[in-house]
């Protein structure tokens, strides 16, 4: 059997690991999308409860937060495509790890 030693130097190791991460982004991008196709246009609190896995005082949090997407005008709803969009935008490792925001990825 031949051993064989990889080297790599660390813009290589840097390269490769951006690749892996905006590759992990589509990934999760397209699965988020499918979620969102199987969910209604407009969510309640319970439904988006159940989407977020989060219970009533995180919620009530989010509601409060001025960047929640909620609509108010016929009951407190979130519009379900506004939601994933809030998720995107408010995941630190997102912003701190890959270059998504900057290339236009969400506005």
């Amino acid at each position: 059997m031949v051993k064989l030693d990889l080297v790599f130097d660390d813009q290589s190791i840097n390269t490769l690991a951006q690749k892996i991460a905006d590759r992990s982004i589509e990934i999760i991008t397209d699965r988020m999308s499918s979620l969102s196709n199987d969910l209604p246009h407009v969510l309640t609190r319970t439904e988006a409860m159940e989407v977020l896995r989060c219970g009533p005082t995180k919620m009530s949090e989010l509601f409060a937060r001025p960047d929640f997407p909620v609509v108010d005008e016929f009951g407190k709803k979130i519009p379900t495509h506004m939601l994933f969009k809030w998720i995107e935008k408010n995941t630190r490792w997102m912003e701190d790890n890959t270059k998504y925001f900057k290339k236009g990825g969400i506005a």
